[in-house]
């Protein structure tokens, strides 16, 4: 998944290396099965062929994809495993970007070969309309494997625990303190780490996304890692972070990308009406102002640090 894990559990009836062992054999699946970044794992191979017939996957790779698509729908498309492209052609896939802006003959091309709408869903197959379509899971399965490494604690009989992965979290119990797990949004600040806001999860999965970190400007203007798939072009609404609370991190890390497309209305119109706990961060003249949907709420915990 490119990135790094943290996991932290009480429990008396297993031995923190036997866990260890079994959560890195699950996620060497996982990736195995999803990841860009091995050249034979299953999503890799099926990227690479050309072919138009229904290739048949695995039912993990499969159920990720299909609750990928599902979200793409809900969101209108805002949420598109496909831009792959777009994300590299801008040159938001490599550490330097050559500042470079494509040209809006090379977007249009461009959009012509991605979309959500260009993958279809067999009998535990999956199909390409256009022949060079790939996918990338990598706004979705890192809460995948939350989710998934969570239940293996569970079925260890782990009931007090807090997993990590990039980020992305999902919790049972309480922590070492014996109360329930505490979390915090970081505030957009690029020069250092700082607390925005403390909250507990109360069991639900966590996911944030957020852009302040991943841009670059050019002749003043300031170009965002996160793509429209509408337009294939940056985001330019002043949302600067999401977090999103969900019963299943996959979905959390899904929506909190969407939401991180949509803007601050739409974003908080969806989650009110979903009932969904988001809590937003918006650019302002004057600094960042703080939104949250009426189900985060419950969730916020007061600090002397941070009000």
């Amino acid at each position: 998944m490119g990135t790094s894990y943290q996991i932290t559990l009480l429990s008396t009836r297993v031995k923190a290396n036997q866990i260890h062992q079994q959560v890195e054999t699950r996620l060497k699946t996982i990736n195995q099965l999803m990841s860009t970044y091995i050249d034979d794992s299953e999503l890799s191979i099926f990227n690479r062929s050309l072919s138009l017939d229904c290739q048949v996957v695995s039912s993990e790779t499969y159920l990720v994809v299909k609750n990928a698509l599902t979200i793409s729908e809900q969101t209108q498309g805002k949420f598109d495993v496909t831009i792959s492209p777009l994300i590299a052609e801008w040159g938001f896939d490599k550490k330097q970007t050559d500042n470079v802006i494509p040209s809006e003959e090379t977007i249009n091309k461009l959009l012509t070969e991605v979309g959500y709408n260009n993958i279809v869903l067999g009998d535990e197959c999956i199909q390409k309309k256009t022949p060079h379509l790939s996918i990338n899971l990598s706004a979705i399965a890192k809460g995948y494997g939350v989710d998934q490494i969570a239940a293996l604690l569970q079925n260890n009989e782990i009931t007090d625990y807090l997993v990590e992965i990039g980020g992305e979290t999902a919790s049972k119990g309480v922590n070492p303190q014996s109360v329930s797990w505490r979390l915090a949004v970081e505030a957009p600040v690029e020069q250092y780490r700082k607390i925005q806001q403390v909250f507990t999860p109360l069991g639900l999965g966590v996911a944030t996304s957020g852009d302040y970190r991943n841009y670059f400007e050019k002749d003043g203007l300031r170009y965002s890692h996160t793509i429209d798939p509408s337009n294939g072009k940056p985001v330019t609404h002043k949302l600067a972070s999401v977090t999103v609370l969900h019963p299943q991190t996959m979905l959390a890390d899904a929506y909190a990308t969407a939401f991180s497309v949509m803007g601050e209305k739409l974003s908080l119109d969806f989650a009110n009406k979903n009932e969904m706990p988001v809590y937003l961060l918006v650019k302002t003249e004057t600094g960042f102002k703080t939104v949250y949907s009426e189900a985060f709420a419950k969730h916020l915990i007061l600090t002397d640090n941070v009000r």
